[in-house]
């Protein structure tokens, strides 16, 4: 996985799941349509109040895995080099079974994923 930089033309808050859902299809984060959006609920509530406001939704997407035909593009809503905001942490082929590994512990949100 790449050293995180900071993510361009994301919002500056963090994603609703309605907002994660319409990255289904097609972005312009990816090179490839989105086949499966994936979510991280974990890392405790301890995690989830060091990054988000009272203002935010109550359903805020902070960690998410675009899934495409060729590999997945993780993202995240945190501290960075430039503050808090979204960070892409790059691409894994679709064969790489650390991510495979790390999905393991995330939530399909939609689409239609390729592991087994």
């Amino acid at each position: 996985m790449d050293q995180p930089t900071p993510a361009e033309g994301w919002p500056e808050g963090p994603l609703t799941e309605a907002a994660a859902r319409d990255l289904l299809g097609g972005t312009e984060h990816t090179d490839e349509p989105v086949r499966a959006v994936w979510v991280f609920d974990g890392g405790g509530e301890g995690a989830r109040d060091a990054l988000l406001d009272e203002g935010d939704p109550q359903d805020a997407v902070i960690d998410l895995v675009l899934e495409t035909g060729s590999g997945y593009r993780l993202f995240s809503y945190t501290y960075g080099t430039a503050g808090l905001g979204w960070q892409d942490y790059g691409t894994e082929p679709a064969d790489s079974e650390t991510m495979a590994g790390t999905l393991a512990s995330y939530r399909l949100l939609a689409g239609e994923t390729a592991l087994d």
